[in-house]
């Protein structure tokens, strides 16, 4: 019989397992990346309600045909526990489902108030604000077992495009990106990934 520390290393080496891809995986990956990257430029995913269902459908949208978990959230009966990224921890996944809720609350709260006042001279950084900050919290939650990085920008693209603005590209320069979203995790301080987005922006 396995002790716990045997499982628990059993579960890791399956979860790496899962987060290699094969030369016809990335293939497969990269098309669906285009095709929900032309979806959210084109605005045709931008009426529907923020909610955890929209979060779910651009995973689902990401990894289906490539992953079985496409699309499903940790949960109490789903997932790793907790779930490490660098030098940081996930949330319990037991916690998944309500810290999601809170955030597409949240999130649905401050379109609502952006849409009120299109004409406010801090409509831009405000939109830029909320769509850095919802994808960093999407990867401090880390919802899915695999693909948070992806799904976070690719909501960080919709609420942009949502709010008028144009999107943000999916891939960026993987090591600055960590460190900024470090100095969030750690420090609460969100402008370094903010400037990181906009020099992506003027790319």
């Amino acid at each position: 019989m396995l002790d716990a520390g045997s499982l628990e290393r059993c579960s890791e080496a399956i979860l790496e397992d899962s987060r290699t891809y094969s030369v016809e995986e990335d293939r497969a990956l990269a098309l669906n990346l285009r095709a929900l990257a032309a979806r959210i430029r084109s605005g045709e995913l931008s009426t529907a309600r923020f909610s955890v269902d929209l979060i779910c459908e651009i995973h689902r949208a990401i990894f289906e045909g490539i992953r079985g978990h496409a699309g499903r959230t940790r949960s109490r009966s789903f997932g790793q526990e907790h779930l490490s990224f660098g030098p940081n921890r996930s949330i319990h996944r037991s916690d998944v489902a309500d810290a999601l809720e809170r955030l597409a609350g949240d999130v649905r709260r401050s379109l609502a108030s952006l849409d009120d006042h299109p004409t406010d001279p801090a409509y831009e950084p405000s939109a830029l604000h909320l769509a850095v900050w919802t994808h960093a919290e999407l990867i401090r939650i880390h919802p899915f077992e695999d693909g948070n990085g992806r799904s976070g920008r690719a909501v960080m693209s919709w609420i942009l495009v949502r709010l008028g603005l144009r999107p943000i590209a999916f891939e960026m320069p993987k090591d600055e990106y960590l460190l900024c979203l470090n100095v969030y995790f750690t420090k609460g301080d969100l402008t370094p990934l903010i400037d990181l987005t906009l020099g992506c922006y003027r790319d």
